[in-house]
């Protein structure tokens, strides 16, 4: 049998398509589950290094929509160090990073989607995995009268959350990200640390405007290569 690379180039056209795919998303499973063995190996505490970040990316794929590696290290940076329950605005790959970062102290994860079938994607993962202290909540988007923002089981929820991981909803979305406040505000710690990705984009400006009228906020800018991510904490005066 002729296995020449010319033979074979010939024969990769007549590969069906669904096969293909099939064989690529074998290769990136592979892929997810070797860095997330390096992952899980770290001590409790312990930050993951910027090139396992790079690798867990790479393996979960997504294109388009993965946060970026400098955001990524920021979560896990604020993941190994938070004291209080965390909010999770859109889920992802950052929903396993908080689990495993944050589940092995005992703290919890609450990621709220409004897409029910990448949620039922998330809540696989999260089980296939076992990601521990990590909930993903399905979440419609709903009409407040100005501004539509999640529908989020208010009832199953901590009292209180310390780190907002915020990079939902869509930026389509009337009102883009404003609601997190005036929804969710109660229940944010004084001490809270809100993460807001995208804070270069119009939307994103005009929602840290709209949070900077009406409450007392402190906003840190940091730009990195593929945007800027802000740091959202209160003001002490």
């Amino acid at each position: 049998m002729d296995e020449s690379p010319g033979s074979l180039a010939r024969l990769k056209p007549l590969v069906p398509r669904s096969v293909k795919r099939a064989a690529k998303q074998a290769i990136r499973n592979l892929a997810f589950r070797r860095a997330l063995r390096h992952l899980v190996r770290l001590p409790v505490g312990g930050v993951p290094s910027r090139q396992m970040l790079i690798d867990l990316q790479a393996g979960w794929g997504n294109e388009g929509f993965a946060a970026h590696t400098d955001y990524l290290e920021e979560v896990a940076n604020r993941a190994v160090a938070t004291s209080g329950a965390i909010l999770e605005c859109g889920s992802g790959l950052t929903t396993i990073l908080l689990g495993w970062l944050a589940g092995r102290r005992g703290i919890e994860t609450w990621s709220l989607e409004h897409m029910p079938e990448w949620h039922a994607q998330i809540a696989r993962t999260l089980r296939r995995y076992r990601v521990p202290k990590a909930h993903v909540c399905l979440a419609p988007l709903r009409d407040y009268g100005d501004f539509w923002w999640y529908d989020p089981p208010l009832e199953r929820m901590p009292e209180t959350f310390k780190l907002i991981v915020c990079d939902g909803p869509p930026g389509t979305t009337p009102g883009n990200r404003y609601g997190l406040l005036p929804v969710l505000g109660e229940r944010l710690h004084p001490d809270s640390l809100i993460l807001l990705d995208d804070a270069d984009r119009p939307s994103e400006v005009e929602v840290l405007r709209r949070w900077s009228a009406e409450a007392k906020i402190h906003i840190e800018l940091r730009d990195v290569p593929k945007g800027n991510f802000a740091l959202v904490t209160r003001r002490t005066s």
